[in-house]
């Protein structure tokens, strides 16, 4: 049997996962990243490994699914590196119709055998001494099975992986052109190189619609350049504090994970309405000031506690918010993967994917996820995200 030539678009999770499966199954693998390792959303990222508030179902599945996966891989690394944090997580909510949106939620996931636990303040607090829990909260629930990642050491393990089996990383190449033939795929590149293979997978996060357009093709995209909480979201990272926490943090106003080195990683999904990419804001802004206060609010020791930096995260997301997975033509040269959530579900479509690309066998935990639903379309021609901007929905 004659050796595969694959080429991998983006250097993300989603493409150093699929490239590191490939070429693990044999496959001479190639990855072009038009800037560096993790350039795009995976190194701003909140990173909660998770399938909490995933629909419908079959979404819902591929992500518990994943978090299996990432554990799997964990256990069996040979390196020092130690990415994924069995932390769990703990949310509670307060007002009555947030409240009773987290107990439909929770009572869906008991249904689907999703682990979760009631917790009291008491027990939370003898955990976590330091937080405080607010008289007007409801239930607090603790999901057992959720992770945090560190996506910087996630994906120095994937590169050190496409060494061992001998995967050639090309950063600083851009991708200019795309063509495929009945029997051959071929790539141009900026600086004037040219490879030539069998397939192509664009795994390129939020510029899938870009690649895909240089084949003719419509990819219909959220625009993450767009200044709106669907496409974009403030990530604040604070200098080292003094909290025991190591879980996730999903709270009325505030999200928070640890981040290391005593930092935290805070979230204020309310406020992503004023995220912009083409204008972060400064720590001494309104959005600075607000995540302050909160945290304080929600911590008994934050009175001296210092934003480091804001970011702001873009989103790769589809239009209708599910993954596209498969051959984006007749020819079956070119395999698109783009997904929101793409850190919880990398390494499990990554090893799917290239199953089906040396094998021509598409798995089930596919079937729901074909991009030809996206193809000539734009994100006009789907509904408007309906469901509210919580975080559950990562």
């Amino acid at each position: 049997m004659s050796v595969k030539k694959i080429a991998v678009i983006g250097a993300g999770v989603l493409g150093l996962s699929v490239a590191r499966s490939l070429a693990q199954q044999g496959a001479k693998v190639t990855v072009f990243e038009r800037s560096h390792v993790g350039a795009g959303t995976s190194s701003t990222t909140f990173a909660w490994i998770n399938s909490n508030g995933k629909t419908p179902e079959s979404y819902h599945h591929l992500n518990a699914l994943a978090i299996d996966e990432h554990i799997r891989l964990q256990q069996e690394r040979t390196t020092e590196g130690h990415w994924l944090k069995a932390t769990g997580t703990y949310e509670w909510a307060a007002g009555a119709p947030e409240q009773k949106r987290l107990q439909d939620r929770v009572s869906r996931l008991l249904e689907l055998n999703y682990p979760v636990q009631n917790l009291s303040a008491d027990e939370l607090k003898r955990k976590v001494p330091e937080i405080r829990v607010g008289s007007h909260a409801g239930d607090i629930w603790y999901f057992p099975g959720e992770c945090l990642l560190v996506p910087s050491v996630f994906m120095a393990w994937l590169v050190s992986e496409l060494h061992v089996h001998n995967a050639e990383l090309k950063t600083q190449s851009e991708v200019t052109e795309l063509t495929e033939e009945k029997n051959r795929a071929e790539i141009s590149l900026a600086n004037g190189e040219r490879w030539q293979g069998d397939s192509i997978v664009i795994a390129a996060g939020r510029w899938s619609a870009e690649l895909a357009s240089l084949l003719g093709q419509q990819l219909a995209m959220i625009d993450p350049n767009q200044p709106n909480k669907i496409a974009c979201g403030f990530l604040g990272y604070t200098r080292p504090v003094l909290t025991q926490l190591q879980a996730n943090l999903i709270t009325p106003g505030l999200n928070v994970r640890p981040e290391g080195g005593g930092r935290l990683l805070l979230q204020c999904p309310d406020l992503d309405s004023f995220a912009n990419p083409a204008n972060p804001a400064p720590v001494d802004s309104y959005i600075g000031e607000e995540m302050h206060k909160r945290l304080r609010k929600l911590f008994n020791n934050m009175e001296m506690a210092q934003l480091e930096r804001i970011a702001v995260g873009q989103r790769s997301r589809p239009a209708d918010g599910l993954p596209g997975l498969g051959y984006i033509s007749g020819k079956r040269r070119i395999y698109l993967m783009v997904t929101h959530s793409g850190m919880t579900l990398g390494p499990l479509i990554g090893r799917l994917c290239a199953e089906e690309i040396l094998h021509d066998k598409r798995s089930s935990l596919l079937s729901d996820f074909s991009p030809e639903r996206l193809l000539g379309k734009t994100a006009k021609d789907f509904p408007a995200f309906t469901t509210l901007h919580f975080p559950a929905a990562q």
